[in-house]
């Protein structure tokens, strides 16, 4: 599995935090790294201490969960009214 910039996932990751750049005259986003975590806890932590609302997180207390979840989340990137929407919340 790759996250979605194209690096290869450890095997032991529960959790990807995206830094991304949102572009609110465009309506779309951006991302330009990715940071895997072994732990869900320490990914959402990350995440909530961040000060970059734009970022995107997928984690899962076991891998089944988070591969589910990171791929929703690529998908959800790729989709152009979830991006679009997603300014709602920005």
């Amino acid at each position: 599995m790759k996250t979605f910039l194209g690096t290869e996932i450890h095997e032991t990751t529960l959790g990807v935090l995206y830094l991304c750049e949102y572009n609110h005259k465009d309506k779309t986003i951006k991302v330009h790294s990715g940071l895997q975590f072994n732990n869900p806890s320490t990914a959402l932590n990350a995440y909530a201490n961040i000060p970059n609302p734009e970022s995107q997180l997928a984690m899962g207390h076991d891998k089944e969960t988070f591969e589910k979840n990171l791929n929703e989340l690529h998908a959800n990137l790729n989709d152009p009214e979830w991006v679009k929407e997603l300014a709602e919340y920005l």
